[in-house]
């Protein structure tokens, strides 16, 4: 706690300067007087100017003002001021476009209009956002699209206000800092959990989730290497994870996947346990999220089929056998098994493609061959670059991009 105070006073500087150079309206936040508080050298409230700064530079080098902040922004910024750029980011981002966001943003709007935010964290927010705008904006995305991942996951109404105050806060640190410092990625889960701290918010999961937000569960995270982590401090790695794979809209038929692929714990190739960075817990709402543009009965049906066909045509290959190489036959008969292929029947998972007609029927298969889909994508470029024995559908050779793309929702 000593070290998380001192690293507050020693940020303090900075976060003057932050504010002066971030162009927003400040002033003094409290009277500055001598050590008996008798005589007053600058009043609360005084507007920051030229002059104000100098007279603010004498009385630090003379030991009136230590490492406290005395500068706060005095620009009110309204509750919609925080909500717009939210929205008009949902509405342009490529990335975001691609969900049906419609109930998670009133989510997120109503979380800042019933005022849970304190003005100090709201200082933090503003002063981010005005540095680092980039950043500010990736902080936005990972907000919307990890409380999209909450609604997903059936989380109530308090636990949606927990991981957006995560999502949200996790970043603030950022804005104590000076942006060319070396250590300022390492440092600033730890200040921004100590400035939500300090603002009043004392929700033990919220606090312990903004310090680990940083972290992953194979222990290759930050600041503490931690292999066990709260579920909200998940989402925000799994937000995380997926703006930087779309980043530059790049990805973005494939991400869903790669983020499945990061929570498996499995390696179907070799049997083998793999350190997910997240829990598989977290998977389903992601195969929830997949599929949420299925609005119909016959949108569900049709994409039940286009499934069938597809892993219909994976067991044709797969009795394609190489007498040369046992790796392939091996992995081949792995995937008839796991298909319930036998010498009586060659349709996946024993089902008639009628059978998809049943609602019930329909959902279960899509369930499993997702699951199965995603897992092949898993050796898909290990057949292809290693054995030199590509899967092929419709004598077609395919890779991991195919199987990523495969399990989309057709439109």
């Amino acid at each position: 706690m000593k070290l998380i105070n001192q690293l507050m006073k020693d940020t303090s500087n900075q976060f003057t300067c932050n504010i002066l150079n971030s162009g927003v309206e400040c002033g003094i936040s409290k009277d500055i007087t001598d050590q008996e508080g008798k005589r007053v050298f600058l009043k609360a409230g005084t507007e920051i100017t030229d002059k104000i700064r100098l007279k603010l530079d004498k009385l630090k080098q003379k030991g009136v003002i230590g490492h406290e902040d005395v500068i706060s922004i005095t620009e009110s910024d309204t509750n919609q001021n925080l909500i717009g750029p939210i929205l008009d980011l949902a509405k342009k981002n490529p990335v975001l476009k691609t969900f049906e966001l419609k109930e998670t943003l009133a989510t997120i709007s109503d979380f800042i209009s019933n005022d849970y935010i304190p003005k100090k964290i709201i200082d933090h927010l503003s002063v981010f956002s005005h540095l680092n705008p980039p950043a500010f904006e990736n902080t936005l995305l990972n907000l919307v699209f990890g409380t999209h991942i909450g609604k997903a996951n059936n989380y109530s109404a308090d636990e949606l206000n927990e991981l957006i105050s995560v999502l949200f806060f996790e970043n603030i640190g950022y804005a104590r800092l000076h942006p060319n410092m070396k250590n300022a990625k390492l440092v600033h889960p730890i200040l921004s959990k100590e400035i939500v701290a300090i603002a009043g918010l004392e929700n033990k999961l919220v606090l312990e989730s903004i310090e680990q937000h940083e972290e992953k569960l194979d222990g290759s995270g930050y600041p503490n290497k931690l292999t066990k982590i709260h579920e909200y401090a998940q989402i925000s790695q799994i937000a995380n994870q997926y703006s930087q794979l779309t980043r530059h809209s790049k990805n973005i038929q494939t991400a869903i996947g790669e983020l499945y692929l990061l929570g498996q714990g499995f390696d179907f190739r070799t049997s083998q346990k793999t350190a997910p960075i997240f829990s598989s817990q977290l998977q389903k709402p992601l195969l929830v999220i997949m599929q949420e543009s299925i609005q119909t009965e016959t949108h569900q049906q049709a994409y039940g089929n286009h499934l069938y066909d597809q892993l219909t045509k994976v067991i044709r290959w797969t009795n394609t056998f190489s007498g040369t190489d046992t790796e392939m036959n091996c992995i081949q008969a792995k995937l008839r098994s796991t298909l319930w292929v036998s010498e009586t029947s060659q349709k996946p998972f024993h089902i008639n493609r009628e059978d998809l007609k049943d609602h019930k029927i329909c959902c279960m298969f899509i369930n499993d061959a997702r699951k199965l889909v995603l897992q092949i994508s898993q050796f898909a470029n290990y057949f292809n670059q290693i054995l030199h024995c590509p899967i092929k559908i419709d004598n077609i050779s395919t890779n991991r991009e195919y199987f990523l793309k495969l399990v989309n929702p057709i439109t």
